[in-house]
């Protein structure tokens, strides 16, 4: 074992990665556990009526931010990587073309809202929120920390604004905040965020002033960019609609209650990403190597995607009501069955983001649209279908089945990705495979 390690740590490639994975594992751990602290002191304060209805205009918002990012993330980040010498110009490019679709969504956005609804609240809380939508196109400067596999410096950011936006929004809490103000307390911090995020990046890189824009390259990223685009769009329709439909049918009370329970289930999806951001690179380097190397890569990949998620999964789903209960208090008692069911959707989130980093280095980019769009239609449907009956619970099935379907049941629709989805059915059965190989 030691000279394992040994021979690990004189490797300068598998050093750079690890203190990388470090990073974003311990930052993204802090996010976790102080999020979570944060959240459930505001659930309860704030009760399921206030937090459904805060939820619902975040869960549209989100839906809106898909536009505005124009599937630009994935695509902007492979080209960091292959070519860090014109980051100037990919950034820029990159930025201004998220800038202007902000403005557009968020004027847009907020036309739509103000016609539709005559409550001076709502129009509030989206004016606010949706605030993060011209924000967001400063989001490219993780994508060049995580190209140059700098992820400590977002996690420096990420952390400082966590930690001191935590502490206000306790002391909020004791001073009797209301919803509004909350709702101020998520762009302020965004901003913040932001802020720190263009002082990391000025002290190491260089000057954003330095970014410029390429018309030819926006050109080119807008052609290709347009299936990641629907992807992205179809992707949070069923990670977000369920919140929407369920606020339209039964009312904020209902979203609150939904809500708590995925804010415990999608908690977790921080792991994937960030295995994603940190293995991407080698996977790419495995492929310019050899098939039978990238496969053997990717395959062990997705088992420590699966074998996380049935640790998560299965203690989760047995112990929901003493979870909910504990956290949330009586109030929400209604999110125990939910949280039971939804928690299984986590397991297909994981094999989804692992099988994407493959769909990127092969470019199966109208793949990735269309599965995800079929995952959107049937989410919509079984959400139309099952809401009315159970609720809740009906919203979380639908989300179970349409995950499964297009992160991964969908491999075997296609051809070119058939591969892919061997490797994935194969992780499915991590415990299985380890007995076999010590045995």
């Amino acid at each position: 074992m030691k000279k394992i390690l040994a021979k690990a740590m004189a490797n300068r490639g598998f050093v750079r990665y690890f203190k990388n994975t470090s990073w974003l594992f311990g930052g993204q751990m802090l996010r976790m556990v102080l999020g979570l602290i944060v959240s459930v002191a505001v659930a309860r304060y704030l009760g399921p009526e206030n937090l459904g209805l805060y939820n619902y205009v975040l869960a549209i918002v989100a839906l809106v931010a898909v536009v505005t990012n124009l599937g630009l993330q994935n695509l902007v980040k492979r080209e960091l990587v292959a070519t860090p010498e014109r980051h100037d110009v990919i950034l820029g490019t990159c930025f201004v073309l998220s800038l202007i679709a902000g403005i557009v969504a968020y004027s847009g956005m907020l036309v739509i809202v103000a016609y539709i609804t005559d409550s001076s609240l709502v129009l509030g809380l989206f004016a606010i929120l949706g605030g993060s939508l011209l924000l967001n196109p400063l989001k490219c400067i993780t994508l060049w920390f995580q190209a140059q596999v700098r992820s400590d410096l977002s996690v420096k950011a990420s952390g400082i604004t966590m930690l001191v936006f935590a502490a206000i929004k306790i002391v909020a809490i004791g001073l009797g905040a209301k919803l509004i103000h909350f709702s101020y307390l998520y762009i302020i911090e965004l901003l913040v965020l932001m802020v720190l995020q263009i002082f990391f990046y000025g002290c190491h890189y260089g000057r954003v002033r330095a970014w410029r824009i390429d018309r030819e390259l926006a050109l080119k990223y807008l052609r290709k960019s347009w299936p990641l685009l629907l992807s992205g769009l179809a992707v949070t329709v069923y990670m977000q609609v369920d919140q929407i439909m369920l606020g339209s049918m039964l009312g904020k009370n209902a979203v609150g209650q939904y809500s708590v329970a995925v804010r415990i289930s999608s908690i977790w999806y921080m792991i994937p990403t960030l295995l994603a951001t940190s293995l991407f690179p080698p996977i790419l380097n495995a492929r310019k190597k050899s098939k039978a190397f990238y496969e053997e890569r990717l395959q062990r990949y997705l088992d420590l995607n699966a074998g996380l998620a049935y640790l998560i999964c299965i203690p989760l789903s047995l112990t929901s009501y003493w979870v909910i209960a504990i956290l949330f208090g009586a109030q929400y008692e209604g999110a125990t069955p939910i949280l039971a069911i939804h928690i299984w959707s986590s397991l297909f989130v994981f094999l989804g983001v692992a099988r994407g980093q493959y769909i990127i280095a092969e470019e199966l980019f109208k793949f990735s649209m269309v599965s995800t769009i079929i995952g959107a239609i049937v989410n919509i449907a079984l959400n139309y279908i099952l809401i009315p009956r159970y609720g809740g619970v009906g919203a979380a099935l639908a989300t179970l089945v349409s995950q499964f379907i297009s992160a991964f049941a969908s491999s075997y629709f296609y051809l070119p990705v058939r591969d892919i989805g061997r490797l994935q059915t194969r992780s499915l059965f991590p415990f299985a495979r380890i007995l076999l190989l010590i045995k």
